[in-house]
């Protein structure tokens, strides 16, 4: 590091240590998309714009030239990017030609803004039914999360510190406010909440479990830290607008909350990093955020985030190579309206439930939000159970196993990419390296068989591939044939349709799925 480049970061150091309030993110529409993409505003943060250093320059030699522009540098975000900066009315494309005649700059490029990726709440769910759908049950067989460290980052809102399902998972990691404005990083611990988005996101990845509290996240042993990159004067509580001020975050921040993030890769009270970014905004991965995520991913860091709510192109930063793109279906594993789909779903995307889904909210409370904020979580949180069972995974290794244990739920791959998200397939994938030789492969199964009452909350169902389409239902019968219920998902709890629990016996499981049936055995032990 050069001696110019030592001095800012020492500055941004002391300026680091300092717990200073984030300036709200004044934005401006930059340009839409194209028309075949809906036409969308882009928006950017006004006032600053991101460059990158040609090879070879140092930072403090574009100095005389940025001022006689009204411009000054800011903040160093690493892998050759500056944060600039003015205080006169230029707008940001104006401001962009004339950096652009700059000496000794790579590339120059607006600081791209974007909000949280949620929709308004669809009826409550009055049960976890994402982790049936998904098969959370079977895949807590292998591994519950605790047998490695792992830590999620959740680039977001800030975590409600308070709230009981998760402040136990955030004592051994130090959580941070990065400014929208700057991407200067501020003490936020315990962490706080701009608004509720983050703690709801939080719940689903790795709420408290099996404490007899509230809700179960994905991961039961994953440590989460918060990474709160909107501010508190920009959003109300839910998320929406503030007055004038919109509820939106930039490139700046995110990037340096992703450099934050990779340099705690295998620190000890860290252990493997996963980050999780619900949040987007329209128009293409842009070059500095790439450059962030790529280097987070070099570092072994596992990137999930949201594809998007528009119906339209994958939002970015989800569209960003090397990210695992999370799309949200719904409780009958239909693509939910409002995912964001295209050609990036298809590279390296897949599907989770995101409609209604009930998590961990603000205050002490529970909610049921929708939107592909709540699906990412769960691929973040599968992402740890995987990191947990098999540690040398590297972050290609988590999307590969992920997508090839994925079920087929019969919709174009630009809309359901690699398939919606099966935790048990991808953990037996990820612990015995295969899914051959598996009987749920050829036939449907039920695990554990014999399912005692007394040991186990559910009995999971794995179906081959050829049953796996969103029409499939599965119908639990008694051993001469008397309807019992019909399971809402891949789980049992050994309750009949009036909430009762089921005498010991053998019981009968038929899958039907077009017109033909299957079925299998299973022996219930009350």
């Amino acid at each position: 590091m050069r001696r110019p480049e030592r001095a800012l970061a020492a500055a941004l150091l002391l300026a680091a240590a300092a717990a200073v309030p984030a300036r709200a993110l004044k934005v401006e529409v930059y340009g839409r998309t194209p028309a075949a993409l809906g036409g969308r505003p882009i928006r950017v943060a006004s006032g600053h714009a991101l460059v990158q250093l040609s090879s070879g320059t140092a930072a403090s030699s574009l100095d005389a030239a940025l001022a006689g522009f009204g411009a000054r540098r800011v903040t160093d975000l690493g892998g050759g990017w500056l944060l600039v900066s003015w205080s006169d009315a230029s707008t940001v494309a104006q401001k962009l030609a004339l950096l652009r005649s700059v000496p000794g700059l790579a590339q120059v490029q607006p600081d791209y803004a974007h909000t949280v990726d949620r929709v308004p709440d669809d009826p409550l769910v009055n049960a976890q039914y994402a982790l049936d759908r998904v098969d959370a049950f079977g895949a807590w067989e292998f591994d519950t999360g605790a047998s490695t460290r792992v830590t999620i980052a959740v680039i977001d809102t800030g975590i409600d510190g308070t709230q009981p399902d998760l402040k136990d998972k955030l004592t051994n990691t130090v959580s941070l406010a990065f400014d929208p404005t700057t991407g200067v990083q501020s003490a936020d611990n315990p962490p706080t909440a701009a608004c509720e988005h983050a703690t709801e996101v939080s719940g689903v990845a790795a709420a408290s479990s099996d404490n007899g509290l509230q809700v179960a996240g994905m991961s039961w042993g994953a440590q989460l830290v918060s990474y709160k990159v909107f501010s508190a004067s920009d959003c109300n509580a839910d998320c929406s607008d503030n007055g004038g001020n919109l509820c939106q975050t930039s490139d700046t921040a995110i990037i340096a909350a992703l450099n934050k993030a990779a340099s705690f890769q295998t620190d000890p009270s860290y252990g493997h990093v996963v980050v999780n970014m619900s949040l987007g905004g329209a128009g293409s991965c842009a070059a500095a955020l790439q450059t962030a995520v790529t280097n987070a991913v070099n570092a072994g860091v596992v990137v999930v985030a949201a594809a998007g709510n528009d119906s339209s192109a994958v939002n970015t930063p989800g569209d960003c190579d090397g990210v695992i793109t999370m799309g949200a279906s719904d409780s009958s594993d239909q693509i939910a309206y409002f995912s964001s789909r295209g050609t990036v779903m298809t590279a390296h995307g897949l599907v989770a439930p995101g409609v209604s889904v009930l998590t961990t909210a603000p205050g002490g409370g529970t909610s049921s939000p929708s939107g592909t904020s709540f699906s990412s979580p769960m691929g973040a949180g599968l992402a740890a159970l995987m990191l947990s069972a098999k540690p040398t995974l590297q972050p290609s290794d988590v999307l590969a196993d992920m997508r090839g244990g994925a079920d087929d739920i019969g919709q174009p791959s630009t809309l359901q990419g690699a398939g919606r998200l099966n935790a048990y397939r991808t953990m037996r994938l990820v612990v015995k390296g295969t899914l051959a030789g598996f009987d749920g492969e050829s036939k449907p199964i039920a695990f554990p068989n014999p399912f005692r009452l007394s040991r186990s909350p559910r009995v999971s169902f794995a179906l081959p591939p050829g049953l796996q389409t969103s029409g499939a239902k599965i119908k639990i019968y008694t051993q001469d044939g008397r309807f019992v219920r019909e399971v809402d998902g891949l789980s049992w709890d050994g309750r009949n349709g009036d909430g009762n629990l089921v005498a010991t016996g053998t019981y009968v499981f038929v899958v039907e799925n077009g017109g033909s049936s299957t079925s299998g055995r299973m022996a219930v032990i009350r």
